[in-house]
């Protein structure tokens, strides 16, 4: 059967889900490591208990000890007590892996499933877990597009990790989001050198930058809404600032089609958008020579927009 066996490709995210449904994750966090003592807090048989507690330890997730298994730092994400940005993109996996599954019903009423908190709270895992090199190599567009930005504007900022890296760069940086989410990263926030605002990027954006940033942002609007959010980064621009907007752009990232049924699968708006769709908002906005830049060594292409001088 090779490697596309169910159980070569899909074998992690369904084990993780089912530890996670039944309890054992609860068990061993709680310190029950021997199998038949994890099978009685999960309310699971012994056979079940053997074989995944064997199989999370293939995998890395946990390790035997004298006593039993514990949990090692690979499965900390589904720790309920670990922040939000420490939880890494495997929780998040597992909770796609729902919405997946419900996917029909989505596909048929156009409802997707209501998030719950510990949901909430492993997308921002999800959202801080991109690779170092992937947000350098991002950010580092970003500035080649605007060299040297003074002042930047990070909208749907999330965790922070690209309003970091700008203002480890130099630049003096505002990162704003949703009153949730800030609400949530309030003490992350606290450590990080940027500014913080709460707003909505459809409704109306703070002014005065030379660069306006987003990453993966537009794929959760509707190309109306992308139509708003870009006339009012316009307005939050300087004569002659940049907006750069890091995508996944239909058409030329490989990713774009998936990820289109992945918004389908967890939003009631969002998808990704071709290079016409974008240089048109663009265009309509008042910016001028918008381009469609490949991020070097990633699968991310840079939407640039300029404001005239």
């Amino acid at each position: 059967m090779g490697s596309d066996s169910i159980y070569d490709r899909h074998h992690e995210v369904f084990l993780l889900w089912a530890c996670r449904e039944t309890g054992v994750f609860d068990a061993l966090f709680a310190g029950y490591g021997r199998p038949d003592a994890v099978a009685e807090h999960a309310g699971i048989t012994d056979r079940a208990s053997g074989i995944v507690l064997d199989a999370l330890a293939d995998s890395g997730y946990v390790r035997e000890t004298k006593d039993g298994y514990e949990p090692t730092d690979e499965l900390r994400g589904f720790d309920p007590g670990t922040p939000p940005v420490e939880r890494g993109i495997l929780p998040h996996r597992v909770d796609s892996l729902e919405n997946y599954i419900r996917l029909p019903e989505t596909m048929r009423t156009g409802e997707s499933p209501e998030p719950t908190e510990e949901g909430f709270k492993n997308y921002m895992g999800a959202m801080a877990s991109i690779p170092d090199g992937t947000l350098r190599a991002i950010v580092t567009a970003a500035e080649h597009a605007h060299p040297r930005p003074e002042r930047v504007l990070d909208v749907g900022g999330g965790p922070g990790r690209f309003s970091a890296e700008f203002a480890r760069r130099g630049a003096a940086v505002t990162l704003l989001d949703q009153p949730e989410v800030l609400d949530l990263l309030a003490d992350h926030h606290a450590d990080l050198d940027v500014d913080v605002v709460e707003g909505d990027a459809r409704q109306s954006l703070p002014a005065g930058f030379d660069l306006v940033f987003s990453a993966r942002m537009t794929v959760s609007l509707s190309l109306p809404g992308i139509r708003e959010y870009v006339g009012n980064v316009f307005e939050a621009l300087e004569p002659g600032g940049t907006f750069a907007a890091a995508e996944w752009v239909r058409g030329r990232a490989d990713v774009a089609g998936r990820f289109g049924v992945h918004m389908l699968s967890m939003s009631d708006v969002g998808n990704t958008y071709t290079e016409d769709a974008y240089r048109s908002a663009l265009e309509s906005a008042g910016f001028t020579d918008p381009e469609i830049r490949e991020v070097p060594d990633t699968r991310f292409q840079l939407v640039v927009g300029r404001k005239p001088g």
